[in-house]
């Protein structure tokens, strides 16, 4: 009786880990449901990290025009046709889905783009600071 307690206490904690981490809205552009589903059942850890990501991959820093001139454009992108689109003139911060844009990302550096003709960049982190970035993360939650 007390195993049969345990077994079913067991399974009840691992059914809300599960449910507990689940995928913000904006990744749902990029991944089916049924992706981060499993997801966040066989690998609740890299649910975690893309739903930081959304957030903590880049920063939008004023520079002023001058400075932005000789740095490239960010431009959109279509999921869906997977194409790279137009040059982004502004950006709604408040909604921003980083996944609508394109961009490379370096391993070692930072890689800066203009936001139009705003004096606005945006700067995202090299692959490497954001290990650094989210292993941080992750020791204070």
């Amino acid at each position: 009786m007390l195993k049969y307690f345990f077994s079913i206490l067991a399974f009840l904690l691992f059914i809300s880990a599960i449910y507990a981490q689940t995928a913000d809205t904006r990744l749902r552009v990029i991944y089916s449901e049924e992706y981060l589903t499993e997801t966040a059942q066989n690998n609740p850890n890299e649910l975690k990290y893309l739903n930081w990501y959304l957030d903590n991959s880049y920063s939008i820093v004023e520079i002023g025009a001058e400075k932005c001139a000789s740095m490239p454009f960010l431009r959109s992108f279509d999921p869906a046709t997977k194409s790279i689109g137009e040059n982004v003139e502004n950006l709604d911060v408040e909604n921003l889905n980083i996944l609508l844009y394109s961009f490379e990302r370096q391993y070692n550096k930072q890689t800066c783009y203009r936001i139009g003709d705003t004096g606005y960049a945006i700067i995202f982190e090299s692959y490497k600071k954001l290990a650094e970035n989210f292993n941080i993360y992750q020791d204070e939650n």
